[in-house]
């Protein structure tokens, strides 16, 4: 099912799956920033999910960067991030990386979603824990490449500077299918540019922790760009409607290595978490 459409902000929306069942929509918000959200795929692919499920791309991200202006000031996302959401129903949030952590600095989102699932994030500055929580594996210096890219920006270095990390978002045994997914999918350098300096410059940490929303947060020991020792350490984070798991083998993309664990925890929070019966639909 391919069902695409973009509201006024230049948003776009695609409807991924539709199934009978609880009237809910899963908004899948994807990572980077710049990524494109269709990367999913190879998530959903292994879900059956009650309700809708989207992929959303914010303008300038993956492919969605047709209609947008030359020179995009994307600290517009932080205005248009929450209508995006205010047009569902019933919105179950899924946000991977940057898509976990920028809902973090939204407190309106306790009273917008019916449940937040955090993958492979962090809720505050995450490069100094990388550094040093990436030792342990001996994986190969990319200080190099990620200069290149932090001095002069632009596609090529992002390319080269991207390919340096891939060791560090996936194990050895998953690292070349983890390369081929990546390599699949539109993927723009200026998100992630504006996200590296606007994060340093905002000093980035959670302005939100779900006070009473069934709320699910996974992470990878193999993951060494968002440790899940960040999420582990911040005691904000311990509370009763929060559920921390850490994926033994999983890396940035934890179900290439674990489908089976992912399916068990997808199903675990629809069925045990999340209320037995919601009110209308999108």
């Amino acid at each position: 099912m391919d069902r695409f459409f973009f509201d006024i902000n230049h948003v776009r929306y695609q409807l991924v799956t539709s199934n009978e069942g609880k009237p809910y929509n899963w908004i899948f918000l994807p990572g980077g920033p710049g990524a494109d959200s269709c990367y999913f795929q190879s998530l959903i692919s292994l879900l059956t999910l009650p309700g809708n499920a989207w992929f959303i791309d914010l303008p300038g991200s993956g492919g969605n960067i047709q209609i947008i202006p030359l020179g995009y000031n994307f600290d517009l996302w932080f205005e248009i991030f929450l209508p995006a959401l205010k047009k569902f129903e019933n919105v179950i949030l899924v946000g991977h990386s940057f898509g976990g952590m920028f809902p973090l600095l939204f407190p309106e989102l306790e009273n917008i979603l019916k449940g937040y699932v955090i993958l492979n994030s962090a809720p505050s500055l995450w490069l100094e824990e990388a550094v040093a929580y990436s030792q342990r594996f001996k994986l190969p210096d990319l200080s190099s490449e990620m200069q290149d890219f932090t001095l002069n920006p632009n596609e090529q270095t992002f390319l080269v500077a991207l390919d340096a990390c891939m060791p560090y978002y996936f194990p050895p045994h998953t690292l070349e299918e983890g390369r081929r997914l990546l390599s699949q999918i539109p993927f723009q350098y200026l998100p992630a540019v504006w996200w590296q300096r606007k994060a340093v410059e905002l000093n980035f940490s959670a302005k939100w922790v779900p006070e009473r929303l069934p709320t699910l947060i996974v992470g990878g020991t193999y993951d060494c760009i968002s440790p899940f020792t960040l999420f582990q350490r911040d005691k904000r984070f311990s509370r009763p409607n929060i559920t921390l798991f850490n994926v033994e083998n999983g890396g940035h993309c934890g179900w290439l290595e674990n489908p089976n664990t992912f399916k068990k925890l997808f199903s675990d929070f629809q069925t045990k978490v999340l209320p037995v019966a919601v009110e209308g639909s999108c």
